[in-house]
């Protein structure tokens, strides 16, 4: 097995996306080859904002209840409506911690590889115009499947 984690990130709540990109920046640290899988409602971590033309009025829909992007994303618990990630992001200032935006940057700056799922994207009609700037490409769960082979440490957060 090679040195290498792949995660699925299947999660839209800020405190499981901080933990996502710790743990993906810690292990490309420690020499690892690291692969990040956004589907479903972690793909909001990888939109640029919302964007409604060119999509049906489901994919409409399901754009205005969902994240505009990864600032925007609610805690897993107690997020208050929103009071909580406010409350979050203003403890890790006061604690020195890297904000999201930090840390996706350092998790770029080590080489981790961010994908996204085709499947899912179609669905909710996103594509690569609408995606912030690090995502790799847009593969299918075959592509994915054969980088987690590969894998000692395969994560699902």
């Amino acid at each position: 097995m090679k040195e290498k984690m792949t995660i699925i990130f299947f999660s839209g709540n800020l405190d499981k996306a901080m933990a996502m990109l710790i743990l993906s920046a810690t292990a490309a640290s420690m020499g690892m080859e690291v692969s990040i899988f956004f589907t479903f409602w972690g793909l909001n971590f990888l939109k640029k904002n919302r964007k409604f033309a060119g999509k049906n009025i489901l994919q409409k829909m399901m754009e205005f209840m969902t994240p505009a992007n990864r600032n925007s994303l609610p805690l897993s618990e107690l997020n208050m409506l929103g009071a909580g990630s406010i409350m979050m992001k203003a403890l890790m200032a006061k604690k020195r911690m890297p904000s999201i935006d930090e840390l996706f940057e350092l998790a770029k700056t080590m080489k981790v590889k961010f994908y996204a799922c085709s499947t899912s994207c179609g669905m909710m009609g996103l594509d690569k115009d609408n995606m912030i700037e690090g995502v790799e490409d847009i593969v299918g769960a075959a592509s994915f499947l054969g980088e987690a082979k590969d894998a000692k440490i395969n994560l699902f957060i």
